[in-house]
């Protein structure tokens, strides 16, 4: 199985396409690659997933609890994509970091955008005009709604794979603590939504200011 466990991209600590192709199979087994991940280079999720729809293999995606941005995109060239009951799925337009855009930027973002559509709208059979105004909203879709619009197959069953990976201190805190990390991740997330984020960014500043916290929740929702 490989693990898309991280950013996507070339820069120390994310998964790169070259990372993806050393880790293809190469007798034409099933392909199953576990998704946890936030996004990132959308440039780097083009070369793997074209890597994926050129697999002769069946093709599988779990996502254990999160595949934003151009993860999500990567979903979509797999045969079936099962989520866990907890997993969020989200779509947005792609963007530069930053906050200036010259046009030739707005030219390639332009471009960027219009594949984008076509491989969501192929993925789920719906029109370029409702995916187009997914982008727009930056929706965050759970489980049963990934569904729905026709990125996800099914729901997995839940399982204590991402407490496994956490440090023990970590994972002590987790069991011993009755505070919930997923109320708190929520609250914090969506009072930046409130105050004017964009959900990625509301996400990336939670994480910041709270070290450790997507993790325990992530840790809590996938053990009921």
């Amino acid at each position: 199985m490989i693990q898309i466990h991280k950013p996507i991209g070339q820069a120390p600590g994310e998964f790169s396409a070259a990372m993806f192709r050393s880790q293809l199979p190469k007798n034409g087994e099933p392909l199953i690659v576990s998704f946890h991940s936030e996004g990132g280079s959308l440039f780097e999720a083009f070369a793997i997933f074209d890597m994926i729809k050129a697999y002769r293999g069946r093709k599988v995606a779990k996502v254990e609890a999160m595949a934003f941005s151009a993860a999500s995109m990567l979903l979509c060239a797999f045969d079936s994509v099962e989520v866990s009951p907890n997993a969020y799925v989200m779509l947005h337009n792609p963007h530069f970091e930053g906050e200036s855009v010259d046009d030739s930027q707005k030219r390639l973002l332009a471009q960027l955008r219009d594949r984008m559509v076509g491989i969501y709208a192929d993925k789920t059979r719906r029109p370029r005009s409702f995916i187009e105004r997914e982008l727009d909203r930056e929706v965050f879709y759970d489980a049963q709604a990934s569904i729905g619009l026709g990125i996800a197959n099914r729901i997995a069953p839940a399982t204590l794979g991402v407490v496994a990976r956490l440090p023990q201190r970590i994972v002590a805190r987790i069991r011993s603590s009755d505070v919930s990390a997923k109320a708190r991740w929520n609250t914090e997330v969506k009072a930046r939504i409130a105050a004017g984020k964009n959900g990625i960014d509301a996400v990336r500043a939670v994480d910041r200011e709270f070290p450790g916290l997507r993790l325990q929740m992530l840790a809590e929702v996938n053990k009921r």
